[in-house]
């Protein structure tokens, strides 16, 4: 087979598929953990332990969130945690969905507070294709459905 006719082969359970969909996942997870969910952690601890002005929750406030410092720490949260589940695979669809909402409000502060909002919504972009295509073979989500299928069911 030449190289132009291999490179439009379509193998949806191809080796190449399925690394690609691992490397799409993990590498989105761990840039939306380390770019958006750690640096406002830190903010948050700070803000916690000493009292430090947490920009996050002025910045949700001036968007006119409800209950501003309680939507600041579930975007905090959501966006720590789910991306971690997100690299390992784990409940995928349901964190990327979570993800969304939470990147859909930080492109939202991003354009209220004049930044450019283009990396959340690459982020975004990434993160709805992982709500579609769930964690892929290579995912503790497949292992847990392969567990699942091949137990025999329980009887009485």
């Amino acid at each position: 087979m030449n190289v132009l006719k291999k490179s439009l082969a379509v193998e949806p359970d191809g080796t190449a598929v399925n690394l690609g969909h691992l490397f799409l996942r993990v590498s989105a997870g761990l840039m939306i953990f380390y770019v958006h969910g750690l640096h406002k952690l830190e903010g948050w601890i700070a803000y916690l332990q000493h009292g430090t002005p947490w920009t996050l929750a002025e910045e949700v406030a001036g968007m006119h969130m409800p209950a501003p410092l309680a939507s600041a720490v579930a975007a905090t949260l959501v966006q720590f945690i789910c991306s971690l589940f997100i690299v390992v695979g784990l409940f995928t669809r349901i964190n990327a969905a979570l993800l969304v909402c939470a990147l859909t409000g930080a492109i939202m502060q991003n354009l209220l507070a004049g930044r450019d909002p283009q990396l959340a919504i690459l982020y975004t972009l990434v993160v709805v294709t992982l709500v579609f295509l769930g964690g892929g073979k290579y995912s503790l989500d497949a292992r847990i459905s392969s567990n699942t299928e091949t137990k025999p069911p329980h009887q009485n």
